[in-house]
């Protein structure tokens, strides 16, 4: 578990409310769980499914790092960096990789 102070924790948790319910590029949304939702929402006939919204510009590395975390994608790396050029420190990016499971 990261080393964070509480206010490190809640920037990392304020981030996270910023792009909650932002789609991946490709149309998926980030995590196992929302992937799998969406998976069963596309098998049952007639159930609603989650619709995606934009994120804003300066929101997009964020989403796209999670997205990347969650797929073990080969860009989370440079996104990490360009994380880092936002503001956040290697433990809130560590936290946001075990958030992303």
């Amino acid at each position: 578990m990261p080393d964070l102070t509480a206010g490190e924790w809640r920037h990392v948790q304020r981030a996270l409310r910023a792009v909650q319910g932002s789609a991946c590029p490709g149309g998926e949304h980030p995590g196992p769980f929302h992937r799998g939702l969406a998976r069963i929402g596309r098998m049952v006939p007639g159930m609603r499914t989650w619709r995606a919204h934009d994120v804003a510009p300066e929101l997009e590395p964020l989403r796209d790092f999670l997205c990347e975390s969650a797929r073990h994608g080969p860009a989370v790396d440079e996104l990490a960096h360009r994380l880092e050029g936002q503001g956040f420190s290697p433990a809130q990016i560590a936290a946001l990789i075990l958030i992303a499971g």
